[in-house]
C-alpha cells in the first residue's frame, strides 16, 4: 500500500490526469468526424484501440519515467531499502487504473450517441463500458514494455514505436485470421473487440456480438504478461543499479564532508591558532627601546 500511495502522489497535479481525458476526447471527435452517427459508436472503438491507446500507453509511460528522472535519476528507488518489483508493480497499478478511468470516460462519450440519435446507436451504456475496459485489460501488456524502453531509449522511441506497430498489427487482417494472432500481443485487443464489440480488424461493423473463448484469452494472455514481466527487475533497472547509486552517493557525501571538514578547519582553526600564538608571545617579546637623541 505504501508504494500505491506514493505513486498516487506523483501523479498529483500533473499532465498525466488531464491526458486520460483528452486522448478520449480526441477520439470520440475524430470518430464523429469520420463516421459520423451511423458510425460513430464503433468507429470510436475502433479507433481507439488501433491508433490512439497505444500512443496514450507510452506517453503516460514515459511521462512516469521522465518524472522519476527529473526528481534525481530514480534517487528515491536506488538510496532507499525499496522492493524494486513492488515498486515496478506499483507503477503499472496505477497506470492501469488510469487507463481503466479512461476506458469509462470513452464509454460515456460513445453513450451519447443513445441520447442524441438513439435510432443510430449499435450499444448500450453497459456494453459500451464492457468493451471499453476489456480493450484496456487486453493491451496493460503494454505498460511494462513501454517503461523498459523509456528507461533504456528516453521519451520518444516508446511512444513512436509502440504507436507504429500498434496501428500496423491491430489493423492487420491477415494475421489475426490464423493462429498466429496468440502469439502477437498487438493483435489482441482487436481479437477481442471482433467478437464482444462486433468490430472485425479492418474497422468494419459487423454486428455478431457475443461471447467467444477469443475474449478471455486476449484478456488473459495480457494480465499474465503484466505481472510476469517486471519480476526480474535486474533486467528493468540498470545493471547494478542500487549498489552503484549507493556507492556513488557515499562516497559524493563523504568527499563533501571531507571537503567541508578541511574547509572550517583552514577558516576558523589557523586563525584561531594564529591568534593564540600572537597572544602567547607577546609577554616574550622585547620591550620597545627608546633611541635617545645627542646633542
Amino acid at each position: 500500500m505504501d508504494y500505491l500511495k506514493s505513486e498516487h502522489l506523483k501523479f498529483k497535479r500533473t499532465i498525466s490526469n488531464k491526458l486520460i481525458f483528452i486522448v478520449p476526447l480526441i477520439t470520440a471527435i475524430f470518430a464523429w468526424i469520420m463516421g459520423g452517427y451511423m458510425g460513430y459508436q464503433y468507429m470510436t472503438l475502433y479507433w481507439w484501440y488501433a491508433f490512439l491507446l497505444p500512443g496514450a500507453i507510452a506517453i503516460l509511460c514515459s511521462l512516469s519515467h521522465r518524472k522519476e528522472e527529473n526528481a534525481g535519476k530514480y534517487y528515491s528507488v536506488f538510496s532507499m531499502p525499496a522492493n524494486l518489483s513492488r515498486f515496478e508493480f506499483a507503477k503499472g497499478i496505477i497506470l492501469v487504473e488510469k487507463l481503466l478511468v479512461s476506458a469509462i470516460f470513452l464509454a460515456l462519450l460513445i453513450s451519447i450517441s443513445n441520447i442524441i440519435a438513439p435510432a443510430t446507436a449499435v450499444y448500450s451504456l453497459l456494453h459500451s463500458i464492457t468493451g471499453s475496459i476489456g480493450i484496456i485489460l487486453a493491451s496493460v501488456w503494454q505498460i511494462p514494455l513501454c517503461l523498459y524502453l523509456a528507461r533504456k531509449t528516453g521519451m520518444f522511441v516508446p511512444i513512436v514505436l509502440n504507436t507504429i506497430l500498434g496501428i500496423v498489427l491491430s489493423t492487420a487482417t491477415a494475421l489475426g485470421n490464423t493462429i498466429a494472432w496468440w502469439f502477437v500481443p498487438y493483435c489482441w485487443a482487436a481479437k477481442l473487440a471482433e467478437p464482444l464489440m462486433g468490430i472485425e480488424m479492418n474497422g468494419t461493423y459487423a454486428g455478431n456480438c457475443g461471447f467467444s473463448i477469443a475474449i478471455m484469452i486476449s484478456i488473459s494472455l495480457s494480465i499474465l504478461l503484466f505481472l510476469i514481466y517486471p519480476m526480474p527487475t535486474q533486467r528493468i533497472f540498470p545493471k547494478g543499479g542500487r549498489q552503484k547509486w549507493v556507492l556513488f552517493m557515499r562516497f559524493v557525501l563523504n568527499r563533501k564532508k571531507r571537503s567541508i571538514h578541511r574547509f572550517g578547519l583552514f577558516i576558523f582553526v589557523y586563525p584561531l591558532w594564529g591568534h593564540c600564538y600572537f597572544l602567547l608571545t607577546i609577554p616574550c617579546m622585547p620591550a620597545p627601546q627608546t633611541v635617545k637623541s645627542s646633542k
